[in-house]
């Protein structure tokens, strides 16, 4: 998946993300979505599992505008989206620069992974804003056969409290057939052994050169 530098200046506190199944839909709803409002491009581009992912930013309207005309070019090859219209302020950098935090306070790793990368997103999205917790990493469909993962760090209550909130997210998702029960995964690792802090703390891939 390309990371790619804005064209638009599309400051703004929304976000949406449209995993697509066929390649080519997936590049007519770029354009589309382009074409309808002033949108900034944070991510875009095929993933490992053959699918078309596209993330873009900007103002609620704009974004709202651009989603709707994309899931309407792109019809039933959609698998999986979301629009969050006051995305977390640390999920944009988180994916896009690949930036990997060192666990602060705190001795618990909470670790969430799905499947379908939209769906993580606003699980991580739920976790960051209900619970003091710290974002360690946010890999979408990198390395990961297209699913998407993200590592959390903190005290034991606050880990568990963004956990219960991430699941929260899924059973919705579950309930509404955007993912099947088992597609998205969570555990809690209270009192984390010191390398496995040091292991997130470099990241979650196995070689450490290669990001695609």
């Amino acid at each position: 998946m390309a990371l790619s530098s804005p064209r638009h200046l599309a400051a703004g506190p929304a976000v949406a993300m449209l995993q697509i199944v066929d390649v080519p839909c997936g590049l007519r709803a770029l354009d589309a979505l382009l074409k309808e409002a002033p949108v900034e491009i944070l991510a875009t581009g095929t993933v490992q599992c053959g699918h078309y992912l596209i993330a873009f930013g900007g103002q609620v309207e704009a974004v709202v505008r651009s989603f709707d005309r994309a899931v309407q070019t792109a019809g039933d090859t959609v698998t999986n989206s979301i629009v969050l219209p006051d995305a977390e302020g640390r999920i944009v950098p988180a994916f896009r620069d690949g930036v990997v935090r060192t666990p602060a306070q705190g001795d618990t790793l909470g670790v969430v992974q799905s499947a379908a990368c939209p769906v993580l997103l606003g699980a991580v999205d739920a976790a960051l804003k209900g619970a003091e917790v710290d974002l360690l990493e946010l890999r979408v469909a990198e390395g990961l056969g297209g699913k998407a993962l993200a590592t959390l760090w903190g005290k034991v209550h606050d880990v568990e409290a963004a956990i219960e909130l991430a699941l929260r997210v899924i059973a919705r998702e579950i309930d509404r057939g955007s993912v099947s029960r088992g597609a998205a995964t969570t555990t809690i690792i209270p009192n984390a052994d010191a390398d496995v802090r040091r292991a997130v703390a470099s990241g979650t891939r196995f070689f450490r050169e290669w990001r695609g």
